[in-house]
């Protein structure tokens, strides 16, 4: 499990080593964002040693203005150079020479990805012993951004939550959009200036999509819906697992009625066995509450994880 793990501190040089960055055909793409792309850089091994990969972040130049995700990028290699957390991914290298990047430790797959495979697949839902170690990942990376880096994620979903092995180990990533957050948990508005929650609307919870107080619980809901993700196989409020769609339904009239439900509970998935799913499902709807103080923390959701984790390896 150590070779998973995000060191604890770098060395200086390592943050500061010259790259040759190829052209973008001969770089594999991981994934992608508003503005940016992710790119799968292999280093060249030296004598004697071998190199991990490096997970390059890079603005699109075909998206424009390009100095608002330049800015937004510079800002997230700040962050993540002051953050150590083995459940967050880990800084690497930044540069704004030639080409602008920011190089982060790789990883295996996303969790969306890995949620497209198996409906590639017509895989079977992940297991809740699955769930509940991205809900123990998910919950120390969380408690330790809440408290004390005191930040706000600001876009929590499975595309942003990073897989090594058979969920080995999970890390958080994507803090591009994070916002300061108040000793109470509540958004520092003095220091977030105009800066506003950004998010994913599908994942947004309703303080979010109604108006509202945005606080730390508002990580917690977008979490919640990450476990539905893994239980249905499908992004949130993208299908109504409890009833067949009318076939006559138009495309269109399908995305209305879907973005209605936007900042609501989904329902439990029609092909999920509530008493095998016991665990998860009570985890999920305690995330979704609709008013956040009812949601947990980041810490009470590892201290939960942590002993179903215990009940299930017992089963």
């Amino acid at each position: 499990m150590s070779e998973f793990k995000t060191p604890v501190k770098a060395k200086a040089s390592d943050l500061t080593e010259k790259i040759t960055i190829p052209p973008s055909p001969y770089l594999s793409r991981l994934g992608y964002g508003t503005g940016v792309n992710v790119m799968q850089l292999i280093r060249s091994p030296k004598a004697g040693q071998i190199r991990s990969p490096w997970a390059l972040k890079m603005i699109n130049k075909r998206v424009k203005p390009c100095k608002v995700y330049s800015e937004r990028l510079q800002a997230e290699a700040d962050l993540l150079k002051r953050m150590s957390h083995p459940n967050i991914v880990g800084f690497r290298a930044f540069s704004n020479d030639k080409i602008l990047y920011l190089g982060m430790e790789a990883c295996d797959l996303s969790l969306g990805d890995m949620i497209e495979n198996r409906i590639e697949d017509e895989a079977e839902p992940f297991s809740p012993k699955q769930m509940m170690k991205v809900v123990l990942d998910m919950g120390s990376a969380l408690d330790y951004l809440h408290t004390k880096m005191q930040i706000l994620h600001g876009d929590m979903k499975s595309y942003n939550i990073l897989v090594n092995g058979d969920f080995v180990i999970c890390k958080l990533c994507d803090f591009g959009v994070t916002l300061p957050l108040d000793e109470n948990g509540k958004v520092d508005t003095e220091k977030a200036g105009k800066a506003v929650y950004f998010g994913t609307e599908a994942w947004s919870a309703p303080e979010v999509i109604h108006g509202g107080e945005v606080t730390s619980k508002t990580d917690i809901w977008p979490l919640g819906l990450v476990l539905w993700e893994m239980m249905a196989l499908a992004p949130p409020h993208t299908a109504d697992t409890t009833m067949e769609m009318d076939s006559e339904l138009d495309e269109s009239m399908s995305e209305e009625y879907f973005s209605d439900k936007y900042g609501t509970r989904p329902p439990i998935p029609a092909n999920i066995v509530v008493s095998v799913y016991a665990e998860p499902l009570g985890v999920f709807h305690a995330c979704t509450e609709c008013q956040p103080a009812r949601r947990p923390s980041g810490k009470h959701l590892v201290d939960a994880a942590t002993a179903m984790l215990q009940l299930l390896n017992n089963i």
